[in-house]
């Protein structure tokens, strides 16, 4: 939606934070088997989303950096919840 034009706001702070955050290691092993499964959906759609709207204003379907990599400026680092566009009223524009 967000690549579609919308528009979002989180309406309260009840959705910026989330208590269960899960260390790999305290995981059952048929979830991290479930992520993987999840991770490969994602980068097919991902690339549907793009042909869709012709738009990666997130650059998504840039190739992955390392996690040295990852946590440089305004890039939220491991325990802190960066609030995004995935809960809130969406409104085109």
């Amino acid at each position: 939606m967000f690549v579609a034009g919308y528009q979002f706001q989180v309406l309260t702070p009840l959705f910026t934070v989330h208590w269960g955050l899960q260390n790999k290691k305290s995981r059952p092993a048929w979830r991290e088997r479930q992520n993987n499964v999840n991770r490969k959906y994602f980068e097919v759609f991902k690339r549907e989303v793009f042909a869709r709207y012709h738009k990666d204003p997130l650059r998504m379907l840039l190739p992955k950096k390392s996690p040295k990599q990852q946590h440089g400026p305004g890039v939220a680092g491991p325990g802190v919840a960066a609030v995004g566009a995935g809960v809130g009223a969406g409104e085109k524009h």
